[in-house]
């Protein structure tokens, strides 16, 4: 546990199988391939991945893995099955219960950090491999002839310990988008097209959700308390994600 000024820092490290209380009623669990979480109560949720996109109550979250070679042409459908096939207990697949986000990265490699102060907290779990690395309005479009797209992703996804208004929800979006754009920056990840700075990767998600718990907290920008821990958790988690990717990738290269 680390302490900066009055944020407390805590990286979770989770033992594979081993379920995390991660407060308001929420837990997770790392498993060989993919990550899970559930609640009994519904979160408000913002979620851009293949199952549960959009704005709404969800209760269980999930990011999965997927091999490298991966290519379905129907990935809502083909997910559904997996959900259906291993969580008969949550309910059905199809249910708008369901946030669900995939990824070639290894999900044993991912990053948990919990980040609080003054009583609030908000937990960051990410994701992350850059072979597709992108620069958002240089790098030309995969549907382009000749544009490829390798596996990758940063998928991230964020759990606060208190209620989110809808704005806020939506607004906790753009503020942990900008913190993984700048972290990427810092920890020099090219485009390989363009050669410039990557932004993200041409396939990135993202889940963010907060519980029906007072009080409420109607911004998450960066200057915000909310904003400011998710975009400290998103620096640090990605960080890390990225470092242990990296060296995973030079050792298998």
């Amino acid at each position: 546990m680390v302490s900066s000024g009055r944020t407390v820092v805590e990286y979770l490290d989770p033992e594979p199988g081993r379920w995390l209380d991660l407060g308001g009623g929420l837990g997770a669990v790392l498993e060989a391939d993919y990550i899970f979480a559930a609640s009994k109560k519904p979160w408000l949720t913002v979620c851009s991945g293949v199952t549960g996109g959009g704005l709404g109550a969800r209760r269980y979250f999930i990011n999965r893995q997927v091999d490298k070679d991966y290519d379905e042409d129907r990935p809502e459908e083909e997910m559904a099955a997996f959900l259906a096939a291993g969580f008969r207990e949550y309910g059905s697949a199809g249910s708008a219960d369901w946030a669900g986000l995939m990824t070639a990265a290894r999900v044993s490699d991912a990053c948990w950090v919990r980040l609080s102060q003054q009583g609030r907290s908000v937990t960051v779990i990410v994701t992350a491999g850059v072979n597709n690395a992108c620069v958002a309005g240089l790098t030309p479009c995969c549907g382009t002839e000749g544009v490829v797209s390798p596996p990758g992703t940063i998928n991230i996804m964020a759990f606060f310990s208190h209620a989110l208004s809808p704005g806020a929800v939506v607004n906790a979006v753009q503020t942990a988008t900008e913190a993984k754009a700048r972290t990427l920056r810092e920890m020099r990840i090219l485009c390989p097209s363009t050669g410039a700075y990557a932004t993200g990767t041409n396939t990135d998600a993202m889940v963010i959700a907060a519980p029906d718990l007072p009080p409420l907290q109607p911004y998450a920008g960066p200057g915000t308390l909310p904003g400011y821990l998710l975009a400290l958790g998103v620096r640090k988690a990605l960080r890390r994600a990225l470092e242990r990717y990296l060296k995973w990738q030079k050792n298998s290269g």
